[in-house]
């Protein structure tokens, strides 16, 4: 089986789960989602910048994201105490498990980064959907603008692709694609608001959430190219087939998420 048709045929599979738990009407369960894609997501992270690293050391900064993930949910208003123990909590643990010293400051730097990365990028989600007025809807619009923006992308890149984006970093990327996932993510997030949401979304909140998206969003999946590209990896795991690991999928959306809890719950 191709990949695009892998592609297609997790996203069948995957997406009607994902809008179910978005639109069930228990917040906390939405919440605990996140919390296991974030847990997912560290996993596979620490395996590709830790991998010679203590198996305690990979599982500590994994509890630690996720235990930063679950304070910024639950308490959000004590985000710098929760900051602050993170840091010190993952400070220690790579002090302590130092390994070869020589290599110890990437090590730390490796672990920080995690933590702050995953352990902060997945609750705005979270909190949109708790918080935001029709916060459901915020969600749908922020994966599906996310979503169709890498579709856009991929589709635009193959066909009419000619000028390279970063090469550096991702060699198949193209400014043709990048435009291509920003008219993609902008139309069939205004045909979503046409079908479903009129009530929820103005036209202006489309064109808000899907023009820096498609900024946003890039610069999230260029990040974790980056990562990859580093370690020499192609994936960061093979959980969704097609698609690679968690992480994968999610590296885009959790930028885009991070902007329209911005906009949908401080500036609108």
């Amino acid at each position: 089986m191709s990949n695009l048709a892998l592609r297609v045929l997790t996203g069948i599979v995957a997406l009607p789960l994902t809008f179910a738990l978005v639109f069930w009407r228990e917040p906390l369960g939405f919440g605990a989602l996140v919390l296991v894609i974030a847990a997912l997501a560290l996993t596979e992270y620490t395996g590709i910048t830790l991998a010679k690293a203590p198996v305690r050391v990979r599982a500590g900064v994994v509890v630690i994201g996720v235990g930063l993930v679950a304070g910024l949910y639950l308490r959000p208003e004590l985000a710098m105490i929760w900051l602050l123990t993170a840091v010190v909590a993952v400070s220690a643990l790579v002090l302590f498990s130092p390994g070869e010293i020589s290599g110890a400051g990437a090590r730390l730097g490796f672990a920080g980064f995690g933590v702050l990365y995953l352990g902060i990028l997945p609750v705005p989600l979270a909190l949109i959907h708790r918080d935001a007025t029709d916060g459901s809807v915020w969600v749908a619009a922020t994966i599906v603008v996310t979503f169709a923006n890498d579709t856009g992308a991929y589709f635009a890149g193959r066909f009419l692709g000619k000028h390279k984006l970063y090469p550096a970093i991702s060699p198949g990327k193209t400014v043709e694609g990048a435009v291509g996932g920003l008219v993609g993510g902008l139309l069939v997030l205004l045909a979503l608001r046409f079908a479903f949401f009129a009530r929820s979304l103005s036209i202006a909140d489309c064109i808000w959430v899907a023009v820096p998206g498609a900024v946003v969003g890039p610069i999230g999946d260029l990040v974790e190219s980056m990562i990859k590209r580093a370690a020499g990896v192609k994936d960061s795991g093979k959980l969704l087939p097609g698609h690679g690991g968690m992480l994968d999928r999610i590296d885009a959306l959790l930028f885009v998420g991070a902007w329209v809890y911005v906009y949908a719950v401080h500036i609108r």
